[in-house]
């Protein structure tokens, strides 16, 4: 049986965005668990590229990966938030 890779890249893309997935839900930092979202933003994309879907695939990257994920980052890093045992905002 010939080895085929695109069956083989397609399912390490698939465990991958799986993976970066269940990381979005454990993570306990927030901008890390944003960060793992854009990474399975990014798989989806690559997956539409196997399915010849290269217009998705674009506006997947650009859209959510590009403009999303960089938006809520910028969210996340522009709030100031409270630190365990101080009254001062840091």
């Amino acid at each position: 049986m010939p080895l085929e890779w695109d069956l083989l890249i397609f399912l390490f893309i698939s465990a991958v965005a799986i993976g970066a997935a269940l990381a979005v839900v454990w993570s306990k930092e927030v901008v890390r668990s944003v960060v793992f979202l854009a990474l399975v933003f990014l798989c989806i994309g690559f997956t539409y590229v196997f399915l010849n879907a290269e217009y998705l695939a674009v506006v997947q990257i650009m859209i959510y990966v590009g403009a999303v994920s960089v938006l809520m980052l910028f969210g996340i890093m522009l709030t100031k938030r409270r630190l365990l045992g101080g009254d001062r905002c840091e």
